[in-house]
């Protein structure tokens, strides 16, 4: 479970005004729960994501992941953008499951664990796709 409280973040743009990005946001997010962020361009979108997987500090508000307040990194949540990081080459399979090879998971395993989570997000059947295929 994610828990975002009256989280806040501001910048100090290239003119030197001050750039609020996030104000007073609250979102309980539950547990096996999907949630899409939606919104314009510079609207905090990603500074959002960042913040919950504790790449940058905030300004004012907590989040806690399970219980435990986030204070910087770990290995229990990350954010992963399309545009970075999915190899055009491989598959939907080859992408889930390359985490996980680089982690040193057997093949037969990975796959499983692959195949589930692609099934968790309504693309079973897809494995053999490649990114732009879908």
């Amino acid at each position: 479970m994610i828990r975002i409280q009256g989280l806040a973040k501001s910048f100090v743009g290239q003119d030197g005004r001050t750039v609020e990005a996030l104000r007073d946001v609250d979102l309980d997010v539950g547990a096996h729960e999907f949630l899409t962020v939606l919104g314009p361009s510079g609207c905090g979108k990603t500074t959002l994501l960042k913040a919950v997987a504790g790449l940058v500090p905030w300004d004012d508000g907590d989040i806690l992941v399970d219980g435990v307040p986030v204070r910087g990194p770990g290995p229990d949540r990350s954010v992963v953008f399309q545009n970075f990081a999915l190899l055009p080459w491989a598959t939907v399979l080859g992408n889930v499951a390359f985490g996980l090879r680089m982690r040193g998971v057997g093949r037969a395993e990975r796959e499983e664990r692959a195949r589930a989570l692609i099934a968790a997000v309504g693309l079973a059947g897809f494995e053999s796709k490649l990114p732009g295929e879908l």
